[in-house]
């Protein structure tokens, strides 16, 4: 028997799959075999083929025996919070939330006790973490030692957003269309606040202690938290309202379904600016240090704003990656998460002060190692053009068949 064959019948039942993975390298192997023959299809399912959700399945179409699957590339960043010493907390769609070392990018800690998908996070006052769920509960986590302090339970629809108010409260955002302030003292709803008439995806704490939600109905709220009352209903997206970033100057930005960022006066809610450049919903924002403002979008583009006039000043593009989650890290630096992979890509808080040329360089290198590595597992791809759009990139190709990357200024060889 030969190790492909070891492989058929590795997925038994939904319920009843062995987790133990077979050897990286050699189901690679055996799924190229399999396309080579030109016998197996594709399938991604969420319930029929295996038990983790939003996989990518090879099924050999004679004998319906699966020959690969790929857990780590296909469970999507849901949500992304900056821990006090600096660390990254990620929460995923299979319901784990993991702590990353961004020094070497080492996983130190995996937080597994919800099941369903981990929507948002926050960073409590006191250093702890708060992750809400799918399953509709809020989990407190001690970081120390990875434990859950506690469990809010109330709501009833999936917990899609989070905050931290200045007086270390804690509000959660539900499909349940309601926004809930918890005392997390002892685990208490103090205040529940009901007049979105759709799920509250995004929650922002604003300069002066009131909060700001978006919801799928298409409207902002301004809350006063003493009362509960509505201070203010901000109506202009033509979409969901997805994320919210407060700026640095105190006014609101907004990022919505519609493709849309809109920047918004809190004084008398008056629509400040409106910003179009992005081709598809508008999923996350944050403020970068420097004041600019990055949008994350399903576009697979970020996008970094000068407010000053609302221009564009750089976009950070990736053909396979819809951006989900995006956070400014201590230095600067700013992290993004997304739907298709695990992977956190770190772009460096000098990119906007840098010219296109040196982000345009590192970003090609990428592509090169990149296809290089798939080269040498297909062997079977051949480069037949390749197309840089700075001019002051050249590149030639030798016998051998390897591309060579050169400065046409310095007249020095890159790659």
């Amino acid at each position: 028997m030969n190790n492909c064959q070891n492989l058929k019948g590795y997925f038994q039942k939904y319920n009843g799959v062995n987790l133990n993975q077979k050897d990286k390298i050699n189901q690679l192997k055996c799924a190229l075999e399999c396309l080579k023959r030109g016998n197996c299809r594709m399938v991604k399912s969420k319930e029929n083929i295996c038990s983790i959700r939003n996989e990518i399945v090879l099924v050999d179409k004679a004998e319906n025996d699966y020959y690969l699957t790929r857990f780590e590339f296909f469970i999507g960043v849901q949500s992304l919070a900056v821990l006090q010493n600096g660390d990254l907390a990620s929460g995923f769609e299979d319901s784990s939330i993991k702590i990353w070392n961004l020094e070497n990018g080492s996983v130190r800690m995996t937080l597994n006790n919800h099941s369903y998908r981990v929507r948002s996070l926050a960073v409590l006052h006191n250093g702890d973490l708060a992750s809400g769920s799918g399953d509709k509960t809020i989990k407190i986590w001690n970081l120390e030692n990875g434990s859950v302090k506690k469990t809010l339970n109330n709501h009833s629809g999936e917990v899609l957003s989070l905050a931290v108010l200045q007086n270390g409260d804690l509000a959660s955002g539900s499909e349940d269309k309601t926004i809930k302030i918890w005392n997390l003292e002892n685990g208490s709803v103090k205040m529940t606040l009901n007049n979105h008439s759709g799920g509250v995806l995004s929650l922002a704490v604003l300069q002066n202690g009131d909060l700001a939600s978006g919801s799928e109905d298409k409207t902002i709220k301004i809350w006063n938290l003493e009362n509960g009352s509505v201070k203010m209903t901000l109506n202009n997206h033509l979409g969901e309202v997805r994320s919210l970033a407060v700026l640095q100057n105190g006014d609101l930005a907004s990022g919505s379904e519609d493709k849309t960022i809109k920047i918004w006066n809190l004084e008398n809610g008056s629509l400040k600016m409106t910003l179009n450049n992005h081709s598809d919903q508008v999923t996350s924002l944050a403020v970068l240090q420097n004041g600019d403002l990055a949008s994350g979008s399903w576009d697979k583009t970020i996008k970094i704003w000068n407010l000053e006039n609302g221009s564009l000043k750089i976009i950070l593009n990736n053909n396979s990656i819809t951006f989900r989650a995006l956070a400014v890290l201590q230095n600067g630096d700013l992290a993004s998460g997304s739907w298709d992979e695990t992977i956190k890509r770190i772009f460096r808080n000098d990119i906007v002060s840098k010219n296109s040329f040196d982000y345009l360089l590192d970003e090609l290198l990428k592509m090169l190692v990149d296809l290089s590595a798939i080269m040498r597992i297909t062997e079977t791809i051949m480069i037949n053009k390749v197309v840089i759009a700075d001019t002051r990139i050249s590149f030639t190709k030798p016998k051998n068949g390897l591309i060579k990357l050169w400065n046409k200024i310095s007249k020095k060889k890159i790659l």
